[in-house]
């Protein structure tokens, strides 16, 4: 008999989710966070990240004994409310198997209030969150909201979710705990400043999603993608660099150069914004070429390098190493002497070979993690006088394509956040933060790719 067929015989969401739980896990011990996308994967539904305006997410129902059912995901929420949508959606495929349902943000239906508490429960058994309370209580039997903190992100939950269920279930939160005061302490503790204070990521929780995404992050490239990366990706790009370069210029640029490449009128004007956005255009055709090459070295940086900088005056000035030390301004690291890059580019080399070559027997988190180390190492060799960012920036690309993955672009808004991440990998070896942003944009390119 299937969990779906007893389900009706459960009008309370906690006696629901605890019953779903001992089917799923049996006598296994549960690892916290749970993950909601397996579950859904596990029980035959296909799920999908999309780019919804007024919606949690949607369920749609099997059709014929041949079709699947279908969730959706709002891709523009946070990763701890993706989570709870996925376990909300289960509930749904469970109770509401016959029909369509949309859930938009803030529904306050019977039905949306019962998938919610299923959720919460589900992705917080209330056996391990007395346990958890129990741990961090005071002498007065209560638990701050730093302790909060700590639970919500031991089950993978938002720091509000986590707040009221530990105050209306467990009541071990002091003062005043009616909603609206609870919510406003809430909004007062600020939890999202808090946790960056802290530099706690969702890391774990992105490599759970990931890793049930992988069928659908298979990447080949087309002509929509070419476009989006040969604009957006440049514009940004060029601006990550410091240069003076409207959106509108860099397409027009890029169509120029689409329609005109060995006469293009901006490859003649000295403009060095205009000469770069060429190089780049000429980069990311090389990265996008078919048939996509099945093998990969290091050494593929000073062809994409040589390109960056095949429409300057001196071209031979791309591809080269560069032949002296250099200080990167503001940057938390001293690049690799001068003398020692080719030595620190063959271990380089070693680990681009090998991860490429189990590429395919890996989880899919693990070769992104790893990809993204290769990055950053790459930016501590900083092999080239000129361009290494660009160029290490397009290797990930090239890391990333060649296996199948959905390549990645920084907004120039994150600039900040990309920086810190590497200076935080450079000064304490903490790569969570690099992780937890590259996932993200890997997620962003799916979706605007999916746009198309």
């Amino acid at each position: 008999m299937t969990f779906g067929t007893v389900v009706k015989l459960y009008t309370d969401p906690e006696e629901m989710a605890k019953a779903y739980l001992v089917k799923y896990f049996g006598n296994q011990k549960i690892e916290y966070p749970i993950n909601p996308f397996q579950m859904l994967k596990d029980e035959g539904i296909l799920f999908s990240l999309r780019d919804f305006r007024k919606l949690e997410g949607v369920y749609i129902p099997a059709t014929s004994e041949d079709d699947v059912p279908i969730v959706g995901i709002n891709a523009n929420r946070p990763i701890t409310r993706q989570r709870f949508t996925a376990a909300h959606e289960l509930c749904h495929h469970f109770r509401d198997a016959d029909k369509q349902i949309s859930c938009p943000i803030g529904a306050e239906t019977a039905a949306e209030r019962f998938a919610d508490d299923f959720a919460a429960a589900l992705l917080m058994p209330v056996s391990e969150l007395k346990a958890q309370v129990n741990k961090r209580r005071n002498s007065s039997r209560n638990i701050s909201f730093d302790d909060v903190l700590e639970i919500a992100d031991y089950f993978g939950v938002s720091f509000q979710a986590c707040l009221f269920r530990i105050a209306y279930l467990i009541h071990a939160i002091s003062g005043n705990t009616e909603p609206k005061a609870l919510l406003r302490r809430a909004g007062e503790y600020k939890p999202d400043k808090e946790r960056k204070r802290r530099h706690m990521t969702y890391t774990k929780l992105y490599e759970g999603l990931i890793d049930c995404c992988q069928e659908q992050l298979a990447f080949k490239p087309t002509d929509y993608a070419r476009y989006l990366f040969q604009n957006d990706y440049i514009y940004n790009d060029s601006r990550m660099e410091g240069m003076d370069i409207t959106l509108e210029q860099a397409s027009e640029i890029v169509t120029d150069l689409r329609l005109n490449m060995q006469n293009s009128e901006y490859c003649n004007e000295g403009n060095e914004a205009f000469l770069s956005i060429a190089g780049h255009y000429d980069m990311y055709r090389e990265i996008f070429a078919e048939p996509v090459k099945e093998s990969l070295d290091v050494y593929y940086l000073f062809v994409l390098n040589r390109l960056l900088f095949s429409h300057y005056p001196h071209p031979e000035f791309g591809g080269s190493a560069r032949q002296n030390n250099t200080l990167v301004l503001g940057s938390k690291f001293e690049t690799v002497d001068y003398h020692d890059i080719f030595n620190e580019l063959a271990k380089v080399d070693l680990q681009v070979k090998d991860l490429f070559s189990r590429r395919s027997t890996i989880p899919l988190s693990e070769y992104i993690e790893q990809a993204a180390r290769i990055h950053h190492r790459i930016t501590v060799i900083h092999p080239f006088p000129e361009g290494n960012g660009r160029t290490s920036r397009a290797f990930l690309n090239v890391q990333l394509v060649r296996a199948g993955i959905t390549p990645i672009y920084i907004k120039v808004e994150d600039r900040k956040k990309y920086i810190a991440a590497l200076s935080r990998a450079d000064r304490l070896g903490d790569y969570d933060e690099l992780y937890e942003m590259v996932y993200k944009l890997i997620i962003r390119s799916y979706v605007d790719l999916c746009k198309q």
